[in-house]
C-alpha cells in the first residue's frame, strides 16, 4: 500500500517529531520543511503531499493537486477564510483549543500591568526616580465584557473569576455557557453591555462581522476609566479612532496584542501613548516561545492524524461561510 506523504511545516524537535510519526504509525511517509529550504525544494514537497500541518500560503496550496487536508497550528484561519482562492475541497483544521493558557496568562500580564500602573513605574525605573504615582486600580469588584467567549475567551474568564470580576461573555448564541461566566450575551447586547464593562477583552478571529465592531461610537461608549485589550485580531478595532479616543482622555488604559495595520508603523502615534501597551502579536506564540504550547499543538496534529487514516471526523473542522470552527 503506498504511503501517505505527509509535510510538516512545524519546527518540532525529535520527541515531538517522534511523537507525530507513531500516530502515523507505518502509513505515513514524513517530508519536514525549514527555513533553510529554497522555495524549489519547499514547493517540491508540497506538491506531492495528501496532508500539510502548517500554514502554506494560498498560492503555494493553488500548486499542491494531491492536497486534501491542512492542519494549522495557529487558531486564527483569516489568511485562509478572509481571502478568496483557498480550495473548498480542502479539508481545513485549525489548533482550537491549544492557546486558551497562553494567551490568558498574556491578559492577566497586561491587565495586572494597567491595573497597577508598572509601565509607568519601568519608566520611572530607567531614569532612577523613586516616585510613587498614586492611585491604581483593583480587579476585584469589577465588571469584564469578553467579546469572543469561545476558547480562548473562557481561559480568560477563568482567572477573571478567581480575581473576583463578573465576567460577562459575548457569542453568537448564548446557550449552555461555561460556570465561570455570570452572564452570556449575543452581540446585538453590546452597545447596552460595553457602558457597563470596566474591561472590554476582545478574542474574537476576523470576520466579515467582526471588523471595525468598536469604533469610535462604541470606544465611547466605554466609560472613561475603562481598559480595553484586545488578543483578537487587529481589524476588531479602527485604530486611528481609537487614537482619537485617546487623545480625548478617553479610557483608563488600552493593551494591544494585535493591530490595524500589521506590524504597525513605526511613527503610528501608538507607540508613544503613555496610557498603551504594544506587543508584537505574540500573545499566542508557540513554537520557539512556549513549549508547553507547542506540545498542545503536536496532540491535536496527532489526534487528527489517526482520525484521518481510520476515516473518521477530524476535530477543529473550519466553516468557511462563519470563519469559526463547526460545532
Amino acid at each position: 500500500m503506498e504511503k501517505i506523504k505527509v509535510a510538516v511545516m512545524f519546527p518540532l524537535d525529535r520527541m515531538q517529531r517522534e511523537e507525530l510519526e507513531e500516530a502515523g504509525a507505518d502509513r505515513c511517509e514524513w517530508h519536514y520543511i525549514d527555513d533553510t529550504m529554497t522555495r524549489e525544494a519547499r514547493l517540491d514537497i508540497l506538491r506531492e503531499a495528501e496532508i500539510v500541518m502548517g500554514q502554506p500560503g494560498l498560492r503555494e496550496i493553488r500548486q499542491c493537486p494531491r492536497l486534501k487536508w491542512i492542519q494549522m497550528g495557529w487558531a486564527g484561519t483569516d489568511i485562509y477564510t478572509s481571502r478568496e482562492g483557498f480550495p473548498r475541497e480542502i479539508l481545513l483544521t485549525n489548533a482550537r483549543g491549544c492557546f486558551q493558557v497562553v494567551i490568558a496568562e498574556y491578559v492577566m500580564a497586561v491587565l495586572l500591568s494597567l491595573c497597577r500602573r508598572l509601565k509607568a513605574y519601568a519608566g520611572q525605573q530607567s531614569e532612577g526616580l523613586w516616585n510613587p504615582l498614586g492611585e491604581e486600580t483593583l480587579l476585584y469588584g469589577k465588571r469584564a465584557l469578553i467579546l469572543g467567549a469561545g476558547d480562548i475567551g473562557t481561559g480568560v474568564a477563568k482567572r477573571l473569576k478567581a480575581f473576583g470580576v463578573h465576567v460577562t461573555g459575548m457569542r453568537r448564541t448564548d446557550r449552555n455557557y461555561p460556570d465561570c461566566y455570570d452572564a452570556m450575551v449575543t452581540t446585538d447586547a453590546l452597545d447596552r453591555e460595553l457602558p457597563l464593562a470596566d474591561i472590554v477583552i476582545g478574542c474574537l478571529p476576523e470576520t466579515p462581522e467582526t471588523k471595525g465592531l468598536l469604533d469610535i461610537r462604541r470606544l465611547c461608549m466605554m466609560g472613561p476609566d475603562a481598559f480595553l485589550i484586545n488578543v483578537g485580531r487587529g481589524s476588531l478595532i479602527r485604530t486611528d479612532e481609537l487614537v482619537e479616543v485617546l487623545e480625548a482622555g478617553h479610557l483608563g488604559g488600552v493593551a494591544l496584542d494585535v493591530v490595524d495595520p500589521e506590524p504597525l508603523p513605526a511613527d503610528h502615534p501608538l507607540w508613544k501613548m503613555e496610557k498603551v501597551i504594544l506587543t508584537p502579536h505574540i500573545a499566542g506564540q508557540s513554537f520557539g516561545y512556549s513549549k508547553d504550547t507547542e506540545n498542545r499543538v503536536v496532540q491535536i496534529c496527532c489526534q487528527n492524524l489517526e482520525r484521518y487514516l481510520n476515516g473518521r471526523e477530524l476535530l477543529n473542522k473550519v466553516d468557511f461561510d462563519t470563519g469559526y470552527v463547526s460545532e
